[in-house]
């Protein structure tokens, strides 16, 4: 079918502006776009609406493509969806994204982009999910991602970035998972966690984070899953989290100087109903070892490893059954 409106049109050129930047194409994905008339619909890795025949979606994930990302995809006015993950992109992400307002999913992991993320994604504000790990950024994650209400995913892991946790996430009331993995962010926490009641991950290992736990991420009731490992973080571990943070069920601080627990005199069992997975190993942290009591059978892993823990260990497992008498 062809297409010949000036929509049309501008939606073929913005395709083969992408298709002219890559340099490398070993699956031959790039051969079905070409310039004659058919319809770029049909193109590889190119979904359409298919009242307006406008480009909805661009799939080019695990593809073996090399090159860069040209700014003509900018142009693709009614985009929704950017999958390019698993390539070999290089470059620095186009600001043009920003001009993408119907935007909503941007995966551009396992490549190899350079320079900062673009201020420019503020402006897609129908963002849900914004997944850039496993590139070469740098810089500052910007303060405007803090407008995008509407984002559910923030994963960034895996990069060189810098500025602390950013304080904006007290913004983004629909997050679901904030991945912030070996960036190097260092800094203290925002202590903005209690506005996050969508929070189900959060994973920031990696970062030299200093300073102590903040208030707001106990008071996160909605977490599943903390995984701080290899930061410096120090003061008391609050282990007192079965009414506050009933959902917890991975918590990992290794490798950090913790030095005391706070457990209100309570046992782990108690506190902690739906744990499968503690690991407070390498830390500074000093005490009885008193607080485990009766271990249900949830929890699979527990290391203590590496810290000055005194007494004798005697752990009971109680069986789903016993828990339920």
């Amino acid at each position: 079918m062809a297409q010949n409106s000036t929509a049309a049109v501008t939606d073929r050129l913005a395709l083969l502006s992408i298709k002219s930047m890559i340099t490398d194409d070993p699956q031959g994905v790039m051969t079905s776009w070409n310039d004659s008339r058919t319809n770029f619909c049909e193109w590889v890795g190119v979904l359409c609406s298919e009242h307006h025949q406008r480009v909805i979606e661009l799939d080019l994930s695990s593809k073996g493509l090399v090159g860069t990302l040209s700014p003509s995809i900018g142009n693709l006015s009614f985009l929704g969806s950017i999958w390019l993950y698993n390539n070999s992109f290089s470059g620095e992400i186009p600001s043009e994204i920003g001009r993408l307002f119907s935007l909503r999913v941007l995966v551009l992991f396992i490549n190899s982009f350079t320079g900062s993320i673009p201020a420019a994604i503020m402006n897609c504000s129908n963002l849900r999910i914004l997944h850039l790990g496993h590139n070469n950024l740098v810089g500052k994650i910007p303060d405007g991602i803090g407008s995008l209400s509407m984002l559910n995913l923030l994963i960034v892991y895996d990069n060189i970035l810098k500025g602390g946790i950013p304080p904006f996430i007290a913004n983004l009331t629909f997050l679901r998972a904030l991945i912030l993995d070996d960036c190097q962010v260092g800094g203290s926490f925002p202590d903005v966690f209690q506005r996050l009641t969508n929070l189900r991950v959060f994973a920031g290992p990696g970062n030299n984070l200093i300073g102590t736990i903040p208030p707001s991420l106990y008071n996160c009731s909605s977490l599943e899953e903390v995984l701080l490992d290899d930061n410096q973080l120090t003061g008391r571990l609050r282990l007192n989290l079965g009414s506050i943070m009933p959902r917890l069920q991975i918590l990992s601080l290794s490798d950090n100087r913790l030095t005391h627990l706070d457990i209100s005199n309570t046992s782990i069992p108690s506190t902690m109903p739906n744990m499968t997975f503690l690991d407070i190993s390498q830390n500074h942290i000093r005490g009885r070892l008193n607080f485990l009591g009766n271990i249900p059978a949830t929890l699979k892993v527990i290391d203590l490893s590496s810290n000055e823990f005194s007494g004798v260990l005697s752990i009971c497992f109680l069986s789903d059954d016993e828990k339920e008498a």
